[in-house]
């Protein structure tokens, strides 16, 4: 797409980016129907089938969210090598598993609970001074007894975002459907399909017949 300008034609900042994302889909389309990465047991030659294969996999994802940079980054790893090995000859399985059990997506579903009772729906949660006095009035007043105030993984990964409502809204959700995840098997149908989603759009050369 070009833009004319004093006489001059510019090309749009976007267009070979556009183009790629284009040849893009058209190619995986195109895997897709005939299933390229569709990976059967090969027949048996001289009662040996251990030869001219390669399997690889990876560490199942916690479904809890959304995929991020960091699942990319590693599962690039085993993309990179499985196609490799395709174009070497190899007869290659890559299958996907979805981590959907555990404590942690139980406990941010009974948090939910917990502050749709306290808060209603969608919840008024209390200003951030009056929480803060709330927690003074409950110290010890021992320095030695008081939780060391360091910066959690927990929070690191939340933002600093201090209650789950709060966090289910940072990843774009409505209040609507935040509510549904009051219920833990409501995540496990939710964002295992984002995912592979997200995966098909990578790329992956995945024998998405055995997702798990």
């Amino acid at each position: 797409r070009a833009t004319r300008v004093l006489g001059m034609t510019t090309q749009h900042p976007t267009t070979k980016r556009d183009a790629l994302r284009r040849i893009e889909r058209e190619i995986q389309q195109q895997w897709e129907e005939k299933k390229i990465f569709e990976a059967n047991a090969p027949e048996r030659k001289d009662g040996d089938t251990t030869k001219n294969k390669f399997f690889v996999t990876f560490p199942y994802p916690y479904m809890n969210g959304r995929l991020h940079l960091g699942h990319t980054f590693t599962i690039s790893k085993a993309e990179f090598a499985v196609g490799y090995f395709r174009m070497k000859g190899k007869h290659c399985l890559f299958p996907f598993g979805f981590h959907c059990t555990g404590m942690p997506i139980k406990a941010c579903a009974d948090k939910l609970k917990r502050e749709v009772e306290l808060y209603g729906i969608p919840p008024a949660f209390p200003p951030e001074e009056e929480e803060e006095s709330k927690e003074k009035g409950q110290s010890s007043g021992d320095p030695t007894k008081e939780p060391k105030k360091q910066k959690s993984k927990v929070a690191a990964k939340t933002g600093g975002l201090k209650y789950q409502w709060q966090i289910m809204q940072a990843m774009g959700m409505s209040n609507e459907e935040i509510g549904k995840f009051s219920e833990a098997e409501y995540w496990l149908t939710y964002f295992p399909p984002l995912a592979e989603s997200d995966l098909r759009s990578l790329g992956l050369k995945v024998d998405w017949r055995r997702s798990f």
